[in-house]
């Protein structure tokens, strides 16, 4: 009875190491997957940052195929605004500000950029809203963290402070529809925005490291595993002998 529990809990060691050593090689390729995917979008930007802007009755269609590219709006900017919160830059805490443009192709949220907080969380800072005839920026179109909740429903209350860019929540404080992307827009030497827009947080180089830590890893597990296996199959030879 004692020796098939002792093989029984032998057989779950072993299971579990198994499924460690191929999680660990499953990380290291998935790692490798994102470099790819990572060096695709930079060649993406670079490759789209040549092309001539595009214009807003060209990609309302379908604005996921024109993501990055330079694009030309003509309209006016409301002063109705969105503050969107924990912006972080060189480790100050901030927000990046929208505001509604109306065109004759539907309203445009245009990403005015990045300010400082004013070191209150009750107070908003004050901004400038631009006044310009035209605005030029590149295409985004913001993914949906299902980690964060929205908690501002005061609708209609202008600025308003959202945690991410939730269309339908926008939606919802603007009382119509917005198109789904954002414009952002680029960098003015006399602007009082900040508009050093990071489409890739982390670079590909980075991933790389991972993956060669996890297959690292992986291969140190399988090592120890199978010098484990070959001790215990020396063991029981001598036993038997």
């Amino acid at each position: 009875m004692l020796f098939k529990g002792v093989s029984t809990l032998r057989m779950i060691f072993t299971l579990m190491a198994i499924v460690c050593i191929v999680i660990m090689f499953l990380l290291g390729f998935w790692q490798l997957d994102r470099k790819y995917q990572k060096e695709q979008r930079l060649n993406q930007i670079e490759q789209r940052k040549a092309a001539d802007p595009q214009l807003l009755e060209d990609v309302i269609d379908a604005p996921a195929d024109f993501v990055d590219f330079p694009l030309l709006v003509t309209g006016e900017l409301s002063d109705k605004t969105f503050f969107i919160d924990n912006r972080i830059k060189n480790g100050v805490a901030g927000y990046e500000v929208l505001a509604p443009l109306a065109s004759n192709y539907g309203t445009v949220l245009v990403n005015l950029g990045w300010v400082p907080g004013t070191g209150n969380r009750s107070e908003l800072p004050r901004i400038i809203i631009p006044k310009d005839a035209q605005y030029q920026g590149r295409i985004y179109v913001p993914s949906d963290n299902v980690m964060i909740s929205e908690t501002n429903f005061n609708y209609g209350r202008f600025p308003v402070l959202i945690q991410q860019i939730d269309f339908a929540e926008i939606e919802k404080h603007l009382g119509k529809d917005v198109l789904p992307f954002t414009l952002r827009l680029d960098q003015q030497p006399d602007s009082a925005y900040i508009r050093d827009w990071q489409v890739v947080v982390m670079a590909p180089e980075r991933h790389l490291g991972y993956a060669i830590q996890w297959f690292g890893l992986g291969i140190a597990g399988l090592t120890v595993f199978l010098l484990t296996i070959m001790k215990s199959m020396q063991i029981r030879k001598e036993q038997i002998k």
